[in-house]
């Protein structure tokens, strides 16, 4: 007869070592983007002829980066329970992993 014992926590999530609230890879994300909408925001404020249109314009142009940052950096895909980087990473090395099967020797 075996026991079974339920764990108090979720084993198979990462660890969230910074603040208790973001993990490594997190972190990496967000630094990565940040530093992405740093190094172009001037030039898009640049294109703008007032301040609020230069604003506006910075703003609709990190939006994209934004949401790159929060899909891949938070976002899980539950039913394989994955985060969505490594599903999109096992995702297209698939096409490597397919061969051609042949039946007998070649």
């Amino acid at each position: 007869m075996t026991r079974k014992v339920t764990v108090p926590i979720d084993m198979s999530s990462e660890q969230k070592t910074i603040l208790g609230i973001l993990s490594k890879r997190q972190l990496i994300y967000l630094i990565v983007g940040g530093l992405l909408i740093y190094s172009y925001t001037p030039v898009v404020y640049g294109l703008g002829p007032t301040f609020y249109i230069g604003a506006l314009l910075c703003i609709f142009a990190a939006l994209p980066v934004v949401a790159i940052v929060g899909v891949f950096g938070f976002l899980r895909k539950h039913k394989y329970n994955l985060n969505f980087d490594q599903y999109l990473l096992i995702k297209l090395g698939y096409k490597n992993q397919i061969g051609v099967w042949r039946k007998g020797s070649s």
